[in-house]
């Protein structure tokens, strides 16, 4: 994995890096330490959940908007979800579990940005929902260098569904 222009795989130093970085964010949502989440994205993040409609095979899918967030909507929705006392959906909290694969790792557009492709699955349950509920999807991560220390610019999550069953505030 050698490269250095856009779009090229980045190298294994590189990737096992990202790798670990993206491990460490996954883990940081698994425990719901969301504060501890939010200081791993730089401060001019952008955060994008779609879903698609199914259409006609000759028309093709269409993406709509589930999340998206700069900075201080992001910190909002993580302010209400971290505070019991300001929702009553998430007390009990949710139980959520993601994993990420297939990552690759390629050149971004500055000097020190790399874009991360991977698959994901998120799993999820409530007392109200048993049996819970699995979402899958792609993911595209935009990140950069800060200080030598990597930081999420953008993130873009494309579930793989068409119904979406529960809240999805506390998932990605």
């Amino acid at each position: 994995m050698t490269g250095s222009t856009t779009g090229n795989a980045a190298d294994d130093h590189i990737y096992i890096s990202i790798q670990r970085f993206l491990n460490l964010e996954g883990d940081c949502l698994n425990r719901r330490a969301f504060h501890e989440w939010l200081d791993l994205w730089s401060d001019d993040l952008h955060y994008r959940v779609t879903a698609q409609v199914s259409q006609d095979a000759a028309v093709g899918t269409l993406d709509y908007a589930i999340i998206d967030e700069d900075a201080a909507g992001l910190k909002a929705r993580i302010d209400q979800i971290s505070n019991p006392r300001l929702t009553h959906a998430e007390n009990p909290p949710t139980l959520v579990r993601r994993f990420f694969s297939n990552l690759l790792v390629e050149h971004g557009d500055g000097p020190d940005d790399y874009v991360a492709k991977s698959s994901i699955l998120v799993y999820r349950t409530r007392s109200q929902l048993p049996d819970g509920s699995l979402y899958a999807g792609a993911r595209r991560d935009v990140l950069c260098r800060v200080n030598g220390n990597w930081r999420l610019m953008r993130r873009s999550i494309c579930l793989d569904q068409t119904v979406l069953v529960g809240s999805l505030s506390v998932i990605f």
